[in-house]
């Protein structure tokens, strides 16, 4: 049997082998990562067994997104990326804080979702405000995009040695999203300031007084941003 049929791949699978892990699945309620073994959908690879690999291979992918946009629909995309991205659904992201990697490698994953945004998140979601969907915009999702910063598993004031250091590389991160002119990845830095606001107020709400001197974006997504810069975001 192939391993790529197998429920729980090998930990050494290749960078293909994993993007195919995770994106290329049915769009099922429940997910594809709750169902059951037996029903052949489910699949499990060990992103702890070895973390340098899972650094690496979130970096790739972060950096060369845009093969995804050819490859997958709307709904996959978004239904891997939130399973990337949520530690409810899988554990890749805490390599991001995992003090055993280095600091450079773990600093340019962080920087790697700028491109990412730019590149397959901006193509994807366009304009499509998170914030304002409903249960019948589920052709456009914008879950993942608008959650990134809800539901990964860092937040400005967590108890880590490097929480410094990864706030000043998420605040960049933030600063150069808000450069976009899709409103959806826009929205989502502004997700995140909202956030981060709570835990350093005097660097969140500058950068978001400077980009509501844009004139470029609607009257949504300023309101949005208003409530960002104070903090009240959902």
């Amino acid at each position: 049997m192939d391993a790529w049929d197998q429920c729980c791949l090998p930990d050494d699978i290749s960078y293909a082998q994993r993007v195919r892990f995770v994106f290329d699945h049915p769009v099922l309620d429940p997910q594809w990562w709750w169902q059951d073994p037996e029903s052949g959908y489910r699949q499990e690879w060990n992103a702890e067994a070895d973390t340098v690999r899972t650094l690496s291979y979130l970096t790739q992918l972060f950096e060369q997104p845009e093969e995804l946009v050819q490859r997958f629909t709307h709904r996959q995309i978004d239904q891997g990326l939130n399973y990337l991205v949520s530690n409810a659904c899988s554990d890749h992201m805490f390599v991001l804080r995992d003090e055993k990697l280095p600091w450079a490698e773990r600093r340019r994953c962080i920087d790697a979702m700028i491109p990412l945004y730019a590149k397959l998140m901006a193509p994807v979601y366009q304009n499509e405000l998170g914030h304002l969907q409903t249960e019948d915009d589920l052709e456009r999702i914008n879950f993942a995009c608008y959650m990134w910063w809800d539901i990964i598993p860092l937040y400005g004031g967590m108890k880590h040695p490097d929480r410094k250091r990864i706030n000043d590389a998420v605040l960049h991160v933030f600063e150069q999203v808000l450069k976009l002119r899709a409103e959806s990845c826009l929205e989502s830095a502004l997700h995140g300031l909202g956030h981060w606001h709570l835990y350093v107020p005097d660097r969140t709400e500058p950068i978001v007084r400077r980009f509501l001197k844009r004139t470029d974006i609607s009257a949504e997504l300023r309101r949005y941003a208003e409530d960002a810069a104070s903090g009240a975001v959902q």
